[in-house]
C-alpha cells in the first residue's frame, strides 16, 4: 500500500483531536482555536493527502461527525504518540511558564468529576507548577490513546485481555477498586411504583426478585451492562424487568431517574460524582450482579513490571490510587 503523500504537522494534529472528540469538528475547531472554514480545509486536505491508491481515507463523514476508517483506527496510534511527543517538546523548548511538566490522562466523564477530579486538586495543590489534561473518550479510543501516546495513564473498567488485545502491546494494568452497582430513584408522590421503590429493603443489599413491579431507566441494548442486568433477572426470576425508559450514557441516566421516571442502574463511582439532590439509592447484591473491576492502564516500561511514568504522570497517578479507595467503601445508601 503506496504511504500518503507528506502530512503536515497540523493536519495530523487534527486527525488526532478529531479521533479524540468523537468526530466533532465543531469541537476541534474550538479547541484549535480556528475557524469553521479553516477546520473544513485542514479535514478536505487531510482527507486528500491521507488517501491510498485504493481510495481509503483516514477520515469518513458521516452525518455531521467524522468516522475513523479501519485505516484511520490502524495509524491513529502512530500519529497521536508523534503530536503528543511534538508538544512535549515544544513545552521544552519554550521553556518558563510553557514548560511546566503536563500529564494527559483519559476517563469517564463521571469519574473525570468524581475521584480523578480529586486526585487533580490534590496535583495542582501539592505541585502547582504541572498542567494537566483530561480527556473523556469512550473506553476503547482511551486504550488505544495509551498505547499510541496520546496519553500517559487511562482508568477503564475494560478486561485485562480486552485491553491487551485493543492495544497490541505489553500494557500495565493495574486495579483500582471494584465498583459496585446501585439503583437510583426519586419517585413522584402517590406514584403506583413509588411504594415499590420504598418498600425495598434498607437492611440488605437488593435482589432481582425485589424488583419485578418497577419501571427502569437502562442503557441502550447493545450495552454489556444493559445485557448484563437482564440476564440477572431473567436467571433468577425467569421474568424480565420493565423497561420504561432506554438511554445512553450514565449522566443521563441519573439525570432522568432524578426527574422521577424510573429507576435507573449506576456504579457507585458514577453516584460518587453525581449531586444526588432527591435522589435515593438501593446496592444491588454483589454476589448475583458482579461489580466492574476499575483498572488504571498505561506503557509498560521495558523490561519492568511497572508503568512507564515519570514526574506528575507518576505523582497524579499514585493520588488516583488514594482517591479511589474512597470510592470502595463509601456509603451511598
Amino acid at each position: 500500500m503506496p504511504r500518503p503523500e507528506h502530512l503536515p504537522l497540523d493536519l495530523l494534529q487534527t486527525f488526532a483531536l478529531i479521533a479524540e472528540l468523537d468526530g466533532d469538528a465543531s469541537l476541534v475547531a474550538e479547541k484549535l482555536g480556528i475557524t469553521q472554514p479553516s477546520i473544513s480545509k485542514r479535514l478536505t486536505a487531510l482527507r486528500r493527502l491521507a488517501t491510498d491508491s485504493d481510495g481509503q481515507p483516514w477520515l469518513l463523514l458521516r452525518g455531521k461527525r467524522w468516522q475513523l476508517t479501519a485505516e484511520g483506527r490502524r495509524v491513529l496510534g502512530v500519529v497521536a504518540d508523534l503530536v503528543h511527543r511534538y508538544e512535549q517538546m515544544e513545552r521544552f523548548v519554550a521553556g518558563g511558564k510553557e514548560g511546566r511538566p503536563a500529564v494527559a490522562i483519559a476517563c469517564g466523564q463521571l469519574a473525570a468529576s468524581g475521584f480523578v477530579r480529586r486526585a487533580v486538586e490534590q496535583l495542582l495543590k501539592d505541585h502547582p507548577e504541572s498542567r494537566v489534561r483530561v480527556s473523556t473518550p469512550r473506553g476503547k479510543a482511551r486504550i488505544e490513546g495509551v498505547a499510541g501516546g496520546q496519553f500517559e495513564f487511562a482508568v477503564v473498567t475494560d478486561s485485562p485481555a480486552t485491553i491487551h488485545g485493543i492495544a497490541k502491546r505489553e500494557m500495565f494494568v493495574e486495579e483500582l477498586f471494584h465498583d459496585h452497582f446501585v439503583l437510583v430513584a426519586n419517585p413522584p408522590r402517590k406514584s403506583v411504583w413509588g411504594a415499590a421503590w420504598n418498600g425495598l429493603p434498607k437492611d440488605r443489599p437488593v435482589k432481582a426478585t425485589d424488583l419485578l413491579d418497577l419501571p427502569f431507566i437502562l442503557p441502550e441494548p447493545d450495552s454489556g451492562r444493559r445485557q448484563q442486568f437482564e440476564e440477572w433477572c431473567i436467571r433468577s426470576t425467569t421474568k424480565t424487568v420493565d423497561v420504561a425508559i432506554e438511554v445512553g450514557g450514565w449522566q443521563t441516566i441519573l439525570d432522568y431517574a432524578e426527574s422521577g421516571l424510573g429507576v435507573g442502574l449506576a456504579t457507585r463511582s458514577v453516584v460518587d460524582g453525581y449531586r444526588l439532590g432527591k435522589l435515593t439509592t438501593r446496592p444491588l447484591d454483589e454476589f448475583e450482579f458482579s461489580p466492574d473491576a476499575v483498572r488504571l492502564i498505561a506503557r509498560k516500561a521495558h523490561g519492568k513490571q511497572e508503568p512507564e511514568l515519570t514526574g506528575p504522570g507518576d505523582k497524579l497517578r499514585r493520588l488516583i490510587q488514594l482517591q479511589s479507595k474512597q470510592c470502595s467503601g463509601a456509603d451511598f445508601n
